[in-house]
C-alpha cells in the first residue's frame, strides 16, 4: 500500500472515530444507567472531557455540558446545565417519581412528581462577594423505591425571579432567626424554614441538576 493511502486510511478511521464520539446523546449520556458505570466505559460513549477538575469531569455533548464525578474509577453522579435544547430527563434516574419529560424543570414541579421532601441550602445568601454566581440547592432524598437517589436542584442567583426568591427566603429568616444566622449560612443545617425556601423558589427555572449518590452540598 502507497503512502498516500496508508495516510487516506488513517485519516479515515480517525474521522470514523471522532464521529463516532460526536454521534453520542445527551440521553445516552445523562441517564440512570450511566451511574455507576467504569470510566472508561463512559467515556466510550460521552467521548472526551474538555475539562477536568479533581473527580469532576466536563463534556460537550450535542451542545450541552454535562458534568460526571468519577469516585474510585466508576460514575457517581450526573449533573447537566439546562436550558434552551439542554433539558433533563430524570425517569431513567428515578422512574415515575421524576416530572414528565419535556417539562420545564422547577422545584414545585419536582415537588408534585416526587411527593416532596426538599431541603433547600445555598452558598451564601448575604455577602456573598464577587468572586462567584451564588446559587441556592433543593436537596431530593430518594426512597427505597427510587434506589436511594439523590438529586440536588440548582438555582444560580443571576437574573430577576431566582434573586427575587432568595429575597424572599432571605428576609424571612432574617426576620426569625437574625442575621448572623443568614450570614453564617446555618440553615444549611436547619430545615426550619424549607418550607418558606419553597414557596419562594416553587416557581423559578432550575439552572442545573445533579443526581447520584453521596452529593456535595454546602455546609453551615
Amino acid at each position: 500500500m502507497s503512502h498516500y493511502f496508508k495516510a487516506l486510511a488513517i485519516s479515515s478511521v480517525i474521522g470514523m472515530l471522532a464521529t463516532g464520539a460526536q454521534a453520542a446523546t445527551v440521553k445516552e449520556v445523562f441517564n440512570g444507567e450511566m451511574l455507576g458505570t467504569n470510566q472508561r466505559y463512559f467515556e466510550s460513549i460521552a467521548g472526551i472531557p474538555r475539562q477536568s477538575y479533581g473527580d469532576s469531569h466536563v463534556f460537550r455533548v450535542q451542545g450541552c455540558d454535562i458534568t460526571a464525578t468519577i469516585n474510585n474509577g466508576a460514575v457517581a453522579s450526573l449533573s447537566m446545565e439546562l436550558g434552551g435544547q439542554c433539558q433533563a430527563n430524570l425517569g431513567t434516574f428515578i422512574g415515575d417519581y421524576a416530572p414528565p419529560a419535556g417539562q420545564t424543570l422547577t422545584p414545585g414541579a419536582f415537588e408534585e412528581s416526587s411527593g416532596g421532601g426538599l431541603s433547600y441550602l445555598a452558598d451564601c445568601l448575604s455577602l456573598c462577594g464577587n468572586a462567584a454566581d451564588p446559587s441556592v440547592y433543593a436537596l431530593w432524598e430518594g426512597p427505597r423505591a427510587a434506589g436511594f437517589m439523590e438529586v440536588m436542584l440548582e438555582v444560580v442567583l443571576v437574573d430577576g425571579d431566582a434573586l427575587d426568591a432568595a429575597s424572599l427566603w432571605q428576609d424571612h429568616m432574617t426576620k426569625a432567626a437574625g442575621e448572623d444566622f443568614v450570614m453564617d449560612t446555618r440553615f444549611n443545617c436547619d430545615r426550619r424554614f424549607d418550607a418558606e425556601a419553597h414557596q419562594a423558589f416553587k416557581d423559578v427555572k432550575v439552572t442545573a441538576v445533579t443526581i447520584g449518590h453521596g452529593l456535595s452540598t454546602p455546609g453551615c
